[in-house]
């Protein structure tokens, strides 16, 4: 299972999406690029966040910079896989896992860690109710997590970084091309 926020994936001809509880359809362009709108209609059964692990680079024995790839476990074995776009303005959510370790040579290495405590302490343990895209000027740059009980919280790219916060964060980041992204479709996990 594979849902790519603005990245052509080739035709898809059948999903399979079990969190909602409630009817949904997919559609698919006829031509080359696959256009894949998932829509919901009832409640999602809320998933409790149990850890965030990410792909890092490390450079003489330091972490450099943010995370490349996040992903999400929540209970019952299920991930959402956050990553940049290769054109660095969009983002690609699946359910695929992070990359193994390997080593970059005098590059430094990738490694996989758990950056719960370190990165997003206050994620730990909490219900999510509903996952949707966050779109800006037609593309997909990020995902909304709506909280069972509490604000909900963002992870986007934008300058092909990551970058996460609260609806403040959203709001008053930098945006290289000027407009705060909205959420647009619902994303099941």
């Amino acid at each position: 299972m594979r849902f790519a926020l603005g990245h052509d994936l080739g035709r898809v001809d059948k999903f399979e999406w079990p969190l909602f509880a409630g009817d949904f359809h997919e559609t698919a362009c006829q031509d080359t690029t696959t256009l894949r709108t998932l829509a919901a209609r009832g409640s999602m059964v809320p998933m409790r966040l149990n850890s965030i692990t990410a792909n890092r680079h490390i450079f003489d024995g330091q972490v450099n910079g943010k995370p490349l790839r996040l992903l999400l476990n929540f209970d019952g074995g299920r991930a959402l896989r956050l990553q940049v776009a290769g054109d660095g303005e969009q983002m690609i959510a699946d359910d695929g896992p992070l990359d193994a370790p390997f080593s970059m040579d005098e590059h430094g290495q990738m490694d996989i860690a758990d950056v719960t405590g370190s990165l997003f302490p206050t994620l730990q343990g909490l219900e999510v109710a509903q996952v949707e895209t966050l779109e800006s000027d037609g593309k997909r740059v990020g995902v909304k997590l709506s909280v069972a009980r509490g604000q909900p919280f963002h992870i986007w790219v934008d300058g092909d970084e990551l970058h996460w916060g609260d609806g403040a964060a959203l709001s008053s980041h930098d945006w290289l091309h000027g407009a705060v992204p909205t959420p647009s479709e619902r994303i099941k996990v």
